[in-house]
């Protein structure tokens, strides 16, 4: 694929945003918290201004995957108080969109007769305040965590498959000597031949592409966590009989818009491409999909902050106030003085 890039990013340096707020911390805050046993501090800030602490699943898992045994348990038992909203994972959030573009684009793809007898008992898992999977976590991470590390397990395979993706596009980056991202907007590529099914040679905007192929992929193992939440609702057999349809549906239909989750994921990719990556840059991306859900993101990590302040000019939603701290225990005091004053 060739990359159309166009010109350098504005940087806003805030967004507007309204009572009660929203607040996403990143892993490394709730470290620092828990290593500090100062949880009940963020409890208390939160009270007085009457926001909204909101948890992604995501770091939840990663606090799971914690090797030593007493800091894990601190800091699952702090990500798992029942004050904080937890939220759903990001494969729901994503299937939503997906859902809420095929009624409008593809209803025949749909099911006369949803199966929901499973889909209510997993987002029922997920949302209930006593005996879910929150729960779980809480009174069992020690097993949680060892059935995290087996093979086959797919928030595992899920990582190493996007830690791949990343090696995959920091190689392509470099054959075509692309060094930094423009405008996320003017992004586009387009396909050596042959082209897809139902698709002309006309450029396509990139994130149309990572999203087809990511979701794709994703629907070709039964037992991935995107494919289990739209099973009940999408007539699979008829859609494997209309492959053009499926790649006009990505690559030209789907109002970016309505799959701003998709997007975002996308603009954090590009940007990361280009950028030094870690073993937890994957996690990174994975986190954006949840910036919808949030007003105000806090954060130690430069990167991750500076690629929310990147994608906000272009991003077809509204994206958050990033704020940076200091890493290490410095950034608690910090951390709470944002979140007493809402900036």
């Amino acid at each position: 694929m060739i990359l159309t890039l166009g010109e350098n990013l504005n940087m806003p340096n805030r967004v507007d945003m309204k009572s009660p707020i929203r607040i996403m911390l990143d892993t490394n805050i709730w470290s620092e918290f828990a290593k500090a046993d100062v949880g009940p501090d963020l409890r208390r800030a939160i009270k007085r201004t009457n926001n909204i602490i909101v948890v992604p699943p995501l770091i939840l898992f990663e606090a799971l995957a914690t090797p030593a045994d007493e800091h894990r348990r601190r800091l699952v038992r702090l990500l798992t108080m029942p004050t904080w909203t937890r939220l759903m994972p990001e494969a729901y959030t994503l299937s939503q969109e997906i859902l809420s573009e095929v009624k409008r684009l593809r209803p025949e793809w749909l099911r006369h007769e949803p199966k929901t007898q499973r889909f209510n008992k997993l987002r029922y898992d997920w949302t209930r305040k006593t005996r879910g999977f929150w729960e779980r976590a809480r009174y069992h991470s020690e097993l949680l965590r060892n059935a995290l590390q087996e093979d086959g397990n797919w928030p595992r395979n899920l990582l190493e498959m996007a830690r791949k993706d990343y090696a995959d596009q920091r190689s392509l980056n470099k054959e075509q000597g692309i060094r930094d991202i423009g405008s996320l907007t003017n992004c586009e590529g387009t396909f050596p031949a042959p082209l897809p099914e139902g698709i002309t040679d006309e450029p396509i905007q990139f994130w149309r592409i990572r999203s087809w192929a990511s979701v794709t992929r994703a629907l070709a193992y039964p037992e991935h966590p995107l494919g289990e939440w739209l099973t009940p609702f999408l007539d699979f057999d008829r859609m494997q009989f209309s492959l053009a349809s499926w790649n006009r549906f990505w690559l030209r239909e789907v109002n970016e818009k309505q799959m701003k989750c998709f997007w975002l994921h996308y603009a954090f990719e590009m940007l990361q491409s280009v950028q030094k990556v870690t073993r937890g840059t994957p996690a990174d991306a994975a986190l954006s999909v949840y910036l919808c859900e949030s007003d105000l993101v806090i954060s130690a990590d430069k990167n991750f902050i500076r690629n929310i302040d990147g994608i906000r000019s272009a991003a077809p939603c509204g994206v958050p106030i990033a704020r940076i701290v200091q890493g290490g225990s410095s950034g608690i005091q910090e951390t709470l003085d944002i979140v007493n004053n809402n900036y």
